[in-house]
């Protein structure tokens, strides 16, 4: 029997004695709803389930998830909420407003606030409204005539707002400066429960006992609702990591209506269902994304799960009881099968080459060039042992730091702290990051220009390669190659200056020339600000790109040139047929480190207009900068790394295959 044959019964043998892996639990229902999902609403039963996000969209679903209406405000909509019955919905927008909606969508009526609303929420009888907005101020509403019956001044802007009671309906916020609060219906403060840092999110039983909040240092906490004891605070079970940028995504929490089960949702794709009583860690589930709101219905019965790239998933507590257990079962069969299989396929393999003539053979005939390897290594032992030290270095200094930008591109990194394994959620945060992408078109934009100016340096050389003295030639080349003792930061300063608004040498040459209204800032207006960089530089003669060009030149034999003259080619035939396919080796050279230097260009941006105004201007090197060293975001910076690798990698094969010169000479 021939030894692949005997390799493929084997592993067929091994597939069949690897456990069967159980198949986790189906959602209810799930959509893409097109963007970040920022908060989540259900009836006490999960008959209407509402999201609302950042594309400036409320949609209402079914518990089947079958859509029963849909309502755009004209900005992010930031907190939903409904009534017990389902019949009343709140919205709370970045247009400024809080929005009654009718069982059918309808504005029922609305209230203008003069500040963005950040959260909403609703009684379960739907009689009251309460939200908050970025001025600090909370507002306690009627819900059957729209009036405002108090409004409070909580002192630091609140991001998360609850409320309970039937009777007595009394809110309850979570603030920036680490405080819980509970109000009474007059709108007088009862009490204060001071937590450790920023509240992300906040809930509370239906009777007002318990108070559960997350917090931006990755903790939780249960309140007693009575007298404000914090009873438990602990970190998360996945040990998250925020930075104020990243609060909308952190972590949410809801609790269960009588405060027995809290669950929570991460940024790390993660969902935990946690025992109120002491924080322990019922289930566990994968969420699909970056949690970014969460809701529960009256009975523990139905959730809703919405990620920070828009998708909105329904579950039922059995089903993810049912897709713990299997889980559960995954990992037991995974931890038993795989070392398992190993060892008997190691075994085999053992047997099969120490007993048989064929094993035998086949070790010696691929083990052969190892050996002869290791061999020849030895024999030259002294020139590796002088070599090491260089390639220890290399190691250490290059190749190190490149791959440990690759692993961290998977990983919530701070090199502080622990480091946690992410998946592909930097790769996914990258993707939806509006800064990056317009990066990526800047870019594009400076790669092209880049390409395009090429000419004017080409053009020169052409000119001094041409000029028959051969001191006037020298003296030309000098005093073109002269600029590059000058640093590029003095350059790029003195264009800043030119481009200066009141005092630059370009507005005032257009006000001497009575050209006023061709004035502009023109670092400063996003129309302009791009152009203005592309033309920095101008007449754009690289000096590095002369001399490349210009050695190109010199190095074409003189003897083309004369059999060009002697067939009568002008002066265009000779560049078209001899200079250009002769200099084509040098043109894929200065167009491969044109697009690397476009790909990673941060110290122009850097120094003009920081990717100003707004995001006009930016590149994802700048990004990649901010991410590291403004927001301590480590991971979603080498993912960034890690795409530009592979976008430099990609542009570099392509030129390398593709730009090829089509006249082949040897010396």
């Amino acid at each position: 029997m021939r030894p692949l044959t005997r390799v493929a019964i084997l592993l067929l043998s091994l597939l069949l004695l690897t456990p069967a892996l159980p198949s986790l639990a189906q959602d209810v229902w799930s959509d893409n709803v097109g963007d970040a999902i920022w908060s989540l609403a259900l009836s006490d039963d999960g008959s209407v389930q509402v999201v609302g996000s950042r594309n400036n969209r409320v949609a209402a679903y079914r518990q089947d998830g079958a859509l029963l209406w849909e309502f755009h405000p004209q900005g992010t909509v930031w907190g939903v909420a409904l009534s017990g019955d389902g019949a009343w919905t709140a919205v709370a927008s970045e247009d400024r407003h809080i929005y009654l909606l009718d069982a059918f969508g309808e504005v029922a009526w609305s209230f203008r606030s003069p500040r963005i609303v950040y959260d909403v929420a609703m009684s379960a009888d739907g009689s009251r409204v309460v939200a908050i907005d970025e001025g600090r101020v909370a507002r306690y509403l009627d819900v059957a005539s729209g009036d405002l019956l108090w409004e409070a001044n909580l002192r630091n802007i609140a991001d998360a707002v609850t409320i309970y009671g039937s009777r007595a309906i009394r809110p309850i916020f979570g603030t920036r400066d680490s405080q819980v609060l509970l109000y009474s219906p007059e709108g007088q403060r009862l009490w204060r429960s001071q937590l450790d840092d920023e509240i992300l999110s906040v809930d509370v039983s239906s009777n007002g006992a318990t108070v559960a909040a997350a917090t931006l240092d990755g903790e939780i906490a249960l309140i007693k609702g009575s007298n404000a004891e914090v009873l438990w605070q602990m970190p998360a079970p996945d040990e998250v990591r925020c930075n104020p940028r990243q609060r909308n995504y952190c972590m949410h929490l809801v609790l269960s209506s009588d405060g027995g089960r809290i669950l929570l949702g991460t940024r790390y794709d993660n969902l935990y269902l946690l025992d109120s009583a002491d924080g322990s860690v019922l289930q566990s589930h994968p969420a699909g994304g970056d949690v970014s709101a969460l809701a529960l219905s009256a009975d523990g019965e139905h959730w809703l799960i919405g990620t920070r790239d828009g998708q909105v998933r329904s579950w039922t507590a059995s089903g993810a009881a049912a897709a713990g257990r299997a889980a559960q079962d995954l990992r037991r069969n995974l931890t038993i099968g795989i070392p398992a299989t190993l060892a008997l396929l190691l075994a085999l393999a053992t047997v099969w080459v120490r007993r048989t003539e064929s094993g035998r053979r086949f070790w010696r005939v691929t083990s052969r060039p190892t050996r002869v390897l290791l061999a020849t290594m030895w024999r030259r032992r002294i020139a590796y042992l002088l070599l090491t030290p260089t390639i220890v270095l290399l190691l250490i200094f290059n190749y190190y730091p490149a791959f440990s930008g690759l692993y961290h591109s998977f990983t919530d990194w701070n090199p502080t702290g622990e480091t946690l394994w992410v998946g592909t959620r930097q790769f996914d945060a990258m993707l939806n990051s509006n800064y990056f992408w317009v990066g990526m078109k800047n870019a594009a934009i400076l790669a092209l220009s880049g390409f395009l100016k090429l000419a004017m340096p080409l053009l020169v050389a052409e000119l001094i390669f041409h000029i028959r003295h051969s001191l006037l030639q020298y003296l030309a080349r000098t005093l073109f190659i002269v600029p590059l003792v000058v640093p590029s930061v003095v350059g790029i300063l003195l264009w800043v200056n030119i481009y200066d608004p009141t005092i630059g040498l370009l507005n005032q040459t257009l006000v001497s020339l009575g050209l006023e209204h061709w004035v502009h800032s023109w670092l400063g207006e996003r129309a302009t600000a791009m152009p203005a960089i592309v033309a920095i530089g101008f007449p754009w003669i690289s000096a590095f790109a002369l001399l490349i060009i210009y050695g190109g030149l010199i190095g074409i034999p003189q003897e083309l040139f004369d059999a060009a003259k002697v067939d009568g080619a002008s002066w265009w035939t000779r560049f078209k047929r001899i200079d250009l396919p002769m200099l084509l080796p040098q043109f894929r050279l200065l167009l491969i480190l044109t697009f690397i230097a476009s790909m990673q260009e941060f110290q122009l941006i850097f120094l003009t207009t920081g990717g100003g105004p707004s995001d006009a201007t930016y590149t994802p090197a700048l990004e990649l900068y901010y991410n590291a060293t403004l927001f301590s975001n480590f991971g979603l910076a080498s993912a960034m790394g890690t795409f530009l690798f592979i976008v430099i990698l990609g542009g570099t094969i392509l030129n390398m295959r593709y730009v090829r010169s089509q006249v082949e000479y040897e010396a």
